[in-house]
């Protein structure tokens, strides 16, 4: 039935009446046996395999290459475990026996190398220090500068607040002017309140002569959105 749904697939009828083959194929997988990520069957489940039945022949024969396998394997790791041995006793000075005239020496001669090797590493870290030192110092120096100039700077601006002040003051209210300035006051009245009508137009002083409609003088002022 697939095959002869394949042939009716790929052979397709023009509209003149031509049938054209192998336009194109299809293919079918199927499996031969069940998935892997299928769960097992229900009738299945709990079946348990039957152990095939051992003869003593084949049971024997099995144990014996078995033994035998085993008895070479560990034959071939005594091996190579006296080789490794053999060749650290031959090859390494460490298993040397050493004269306690040369341990001496040889432990003289690992503490001078150790100290060389602390007195370049406190070279390198007195050299590190030094610069380090060089840094901060440097760093509070340029901070300490711009502290300075702050303080000129703050300093400059209360003295021309300082300054400010005292100028006002030329022009200050004091119990020995004080009639002169109420005299002054009363000699020159000053109307801060003012209107507003609808069209934006703006009215100075409580009492005016000034009609909405009329053109605003020049002393007015017009105020638009």
């Amino acid at each position: 039935m697939l095959r002869a749904g394949c042939q009716l697939l790929t052979q397709s009828t023009l509209p003149t009446g031509k049938t054209v083959g192998n336009s194109f194929a299809l293919e079918f997988v199927r499996w031969r046996r069940k998935p892997r990520w299928l769960p097992v069957a229900k009738s299945k489940m709990f079946r348990v395999p039957e152990r095939k039945k051992q003869s003593e022949e084949e049971r024997t024969e099995l144990m014996r290459l078995h033994n035998q396998y085993k008895t070479q394997l560990r034959s071939v790791r005594q091996f190579l475990r006296e080789e490794v041995v053999r060749h650290e006793e031959t090859s390494t000075a460490d298993h040397i026996v050493l004269t306690p005239e040369q341990e001496e020496a040889e432990f003289q001669k690992c503490l001078d190398a150790n100290d060389a090797w602390n007195a370049a590493i406190a070279k390198e870290r007195d050299q590190r220090l030094a610069k380090e030192r060089e840094k901060k110092v440097a760093y509070v120096q340029e901070r300490l500068e711009l502290r300075q100039l702050r303080e000129e700077e703050r300093k400059e601006q209360a003295n021309q607040r300082v300054l400010l002040e005292i100028e006002r003051s030329k022009n200050y209210i004091t119990r020995e002017n004080l009639d002169a300035a109420i005299e002054t006051a009363l000699a020159n009245p000053v109307d801060h309140n003012f209107a507003i009508d609808m069209a934006g137009n703006l009215y100075q002083g409580r009492s005016t002569s000034q009609l909405p409609n009329a053109t605003p003088e020049p002393h007015q002022e017009v105020l638009s959105n």
